[in-house]
């Protein structure tokens, strides 16, 4: 195996060449990728960069995708919506790559999808963003070369709020980050809960570069809830949670994916954590649960061995089945024609580490979702799955 690694402003590229199963002299199949490798989330993009890295050299070791290498052209976001669509429309215009992915949050992912790639008609694979928008706008798909594999808001409420009650959630404040994640999180959640009779306390905001939360904490805390749910990142949520210790909170919490056991523990202290849950795509604690285990415990091996922090467990993976989400349609379009890519995603049925990828009309795939919770400082399977 040879492997070639280049930086230059910003942008990092990965090309994997074995020496079999590769036509001889074929153009690499490009897959351009915008994530936040610098800002506030920046350990974020590194988490991604490190799953997908995995994935495209898997993918090169068994011969690659219609006989051609996988190469990564990775650009920063800095999940940021305008130089989202800066890095995504240099990777088209200049790159010229087949497939794109990103740009992790709602509002890059939004802006890169009405701006680059709906308007060039290249095949779009959103990896992480949750707002029900970048799929459905009032009924209507607003772009047709996207296909999201991460749940939505909706989703995500549909299959959590039911199990509030056995949480011991029945009055709930809302603490979420104020973009397009955050929002479109504080608008359906409420909705579900009414339908579920859980009762709304309130919600507030935070921006994403907050550090300071002990207004919005009080708040809750001197509020009638007996639990609140988080949208935010691990990094802020960390945070949040050693304020929430500092102040004396006894609100149970729930936090959004993307946060790990591990990894909180790591950045708030385990006392400041302890009790806690969290919704998971990718139960890595528990791989037997996942579609497919085996893969699933190689994958956790590998990541691990080249050094990565567990602590990325809570993002890693999804450019990992974003790339097996390419393949299988790439394999079904039996070329890189950019039209038969998009019409062969919709005919996408495959699985990866979080769940069954298979497209809806608005190009929504469902993961499984999971409930974990933080005891004695490691991830636990709450008791209510026992039952």
């Amino acid at each position: 195996m040879k492997k070639k690694i280049s930086r230059s402003a910003g942008l990092i590229v990965i090309v994997v060449l074995f020496a079999t199963g590769l036509s001889a002299g074929a153009e690499p199949i490009k897959v351009g990728i915008v994530w936040p490798l610098t800002g506030p989330i920046a350990a974020v993009g590194s988490y991604l960069v490190g799953g997908a890295k995995i994935g495209a050299e898997r993918i090169n070791s068994q011969g690659g995708i219609i006989g051609r290498q996988v190469e990564l052209l990775i650009e920063d976001g800095a999940n940021d919506p305008a130089q989202s669509v800066s890095a995504a429309e240099k990777l088209v215009t200049r790159d010229k790559i087949d497939l794109f992915m990103g740009a992790w949050g709602s509002s890059p992912t939004l802006a890169v999808s009405s701006s680059v790639t709906k308007k060039y008609g290249i095949p779009h694979v959103a990896e992480t963003a949750s707002s029900i928008k970048v799929t459905n706008q009032d009924g209507k798909r607003p772009n047709p070369w996207l296909f999201r594999i991460s749940a939505n808001s909706e989703i995500d409420a549909e299959n959590v709020v039911p199990l509030f009650p056995k949480m011991g959630f029945s009055k709930v404040a809302l603490l979420t980050v104020n973009n397009d994640w955050g929002r479109g999180s504080a608008i359906i959640f409420p909705e579900v809960m009414k339908r579920n009779g859980i009762a709304h306390v309130m919600t507030d905001f935070i921006n994403q570069d907050a550090t300071d939360f002990l207004t919005q904490l009080t708040k809750i805390k001197n509020s009638e809830a007996d639990s609140i749910y988080f949208v935010t990142e691990q990094a802020q949520t960390a945070l949040i949670m050693k304020q929430y210790k500092a102040l004396g909170l006894r609100q149970k919490v729930l936090v959004t994916h993307g946060s790990t056991p591990e990894g909180l523990v790591e950045l708030a202290g385990r006392e400041a954590v302890e009790g806690m849950c969290m919704m998971a795509y990718f139960p890595r604690w528990f791989p037997e649960l996942t579609p497919v285990p085996q893969e699933t415990k190689w994958f956790i091996d590998e990541y691990l061995k080249r050094g990565n922090p567990v602590k990325g467990f809570g993002e890693c993976y999804r450019g990992y089945d974003g790339l097996k989400a390419m393949k299988a349609a790439l394999e079904i379009a039996k070329a890189t024609d950019k039209e038969k890519v998009r019409e062969a995603f919709a005919k996408v049925d495959t699985w990866g580490l979080t769940g069954h990828i298979k497209f809806d009309e608005f190009g929504q795939s469902r993961p499984n979702i999971y409930i974990v919770q933080i005891k004695d400082g490691k991830a636990y399977m709450p008791d209510f799955y026992k039952k």
